[in-house]
């Protein structure tokens, strides 16, 4: 049967509506109360949604379902959770009909959305999965059948129903295993590493799966159990008549010719799968023992791998195309070029060469221009002046008495000039301000800079005539 001949068509849209999440948290309410309720009426159910959405339901928009459903706007709490009911009978999940005699409506659950409501759920929860002893239930029910002789077919049909969700299990024990194996070569962070291995993959497939078809649930101990009784029923034609007379009364079978070859059918894929399956689970624990093995390594490199500011920057770089890794280091990391004189900037490193005895040179005494050393310092003096070097000064004090270094932005190479010509000039009488030097140097926008406290010169107090001013 097609799919959408049994399910609405507009059965999903909710959940890739926006407000999806809205949606999935009602359905959830409706589960609780289907859980707990045998007849669940309207109004009880709207006061559930209100009672356990009630935030989510005020915050909502629902004029696009208003308009759809031809129904004024509404903007009350209830009313928007009639709304949201009303959504979901439209689309399927539930249907409306009147108690018998009253006016009172109930809310009924069609078994298709039940369903997939408890998938939805299972799938939000990250609780631990129960795992059902498949091997020993299609032992039991096998080795009990002799003793309920009418109840021979519902014995291979619960024998091959177990034996058909243990290869699934295994399937889907192997599958996560290799989802595991991924997900590790994604993570950096140890902690992480070891809540990934020891919350989620041990008690999620290790302990609930791994571990009890290893021992109670262990194929070995019931596999040649399992295939003798088999062989048996395939010798017993008393019994298999048995088999198929009991699933033709059942309607299960339309006839005996198709009931035996059903009944055989089932038989045969029981025994081959118990012949086959250790191999399925060889595979298993290699890729078990490959996951541990991939867990404990990357465990042992993350923490040992370098932690020094290369190490780290390569980090950076590795994770540089993600936006939130991105606009942090646009916003945090800020670059600055600059450079300067000094006595070794005009040095050249001496080529070696083979010593050889040369005619030495006369020395020249070197001579001073004064006017050429006037001039330079005329140029110094013109374009930093000191009425530029107090107006720059006496912009940082910016109101206050008192200023440091660290106060100070340099933002650009003449501000760096400046703030040095500015540590001298605090040393000049003429200077409305003084410089008081202070230990070490600190850095300001990629500037190496000296500690230093600048402060305004208080004006002397007038006093008598020939007589020091006091304070």
């Amino acid at each position: 049967m097609p799919l959408f001949t049994r399910i609405p068509q507009r059965f999903f849209t909710i959940l890739t509506s926006a407000k999806k999440e809205l949606y999935v948290e009602a359905l959830f309410v409706l589960r609780q109360a289907f859980k707990t309720e045998l007849v669940i009426r309207r109004e009880e159910l709207t006061a559930m949604l209100v009672g356990s959405l009630e935030a989510n339901i005020l915050q909502a928009d629902f004029s696009e379902e208003a308009e759809e459903m031809g129904a004024d706007r509404e903007e009350g709490l209830s009313g928007k959770a009639h709304l949201l009911l009303r959504k979901l009978r439209d689309t399927g999940w539930l249907e409306f009909e009147y108690e018998r005699g009253s006016f009172e409506e109930n809310v009924t659950i069609p078994d298709y959305a039940i369903e997939v409501i408890n998938l939805l759920y299972d799938l939000s929860t990250e609780r631990v999965r129960e795992y059902n002893s498949y091997v020993y239930a299609t032992y039991a029910a096998l080795k009990n059948s002799r003793e309920n002789p009418d109840y021979l077919y519902q014995a291979l049909q619960a024998a091959y129903q177990n034996t058909v969700r243990l290869v699934d299990e295994l399937k889907l024990l192997f599958n996560n295993i290799k989802r595991y194996y991924q997900r590790i070569s994604e993570l950096s962070d140890v902690n992480t590493l070891l809540e990934e291995h020891f919350d989620r993959y041990k008690e999620q497939i290790v302990d609930t799966v791994y571990y009890p078809l290893k021992t109670i649930d262990s194929v070995p101990r019931f596999k040649y159990a399992i295939l003798s009784m088999l062989n048996e029923w395939v010798m017993d034609e008393e019994l298999l008549a048995s088999i198929v007379e009991q699933g033709v009364r059942r309607r299960v079978f339309p006839d005996g010719e198709m009931g035996r070859q059903e009944t055989m059918a089932m038989i045969t894929s029981i025994a081959d799968t118990y012949e086959n399956i250790e191999g399925m689970i060889a595979d298993i624990d290699r890729k078990h023992v490959e996951y541990t093995n991939a867990s404990i390594d990357r465990i042992r490199y993350q923490m040992n791998a370098d932690r020094s500011a290369k190490g780290k920057l390569i980090a950076l770089l590795k994770h540089y195309e993600e936006a939130a890794v991105s606009d942090a280091m646009a916003q945090g990391v800020q670059l600055y070029r600059h450079s300067y004189l000094d006595m070794q900037s005009l040095y050249d490193r001496v080529k070696r060469t083979i010593k050889t005895e040369g005619r030495p040179l006369a020395l020249e005494e070197q001579e001073e221009n004064p006017a050429l050393i006037e001039s330079f310092l005329k140029d110094i003096k013109r374009q930093y002046s000191n009425q530029k070097i107090d107006a720059y000064i006496e912009g940082c004090f910016q109101g206050k008495e008192a200023f440091t270094t660290e106060d100070v932005e340099m933002r650009a190479a003449e501000e760096f000039i400046l703030f040095l010509l500015g540590t001298l000039r605090g040393r000049e009488k003429s200077a409305g301000f003084q410089a008081e030097f202070l230990e070490g140097n600190t850095d300001r926008q990629g500037y190496s800079l000296p500690r230093v406290r600048f402060s305004k010169k208080q004006p002397p107090v007038a006093g008598r005539k020939g007589e020091d001013a006091h304070v």
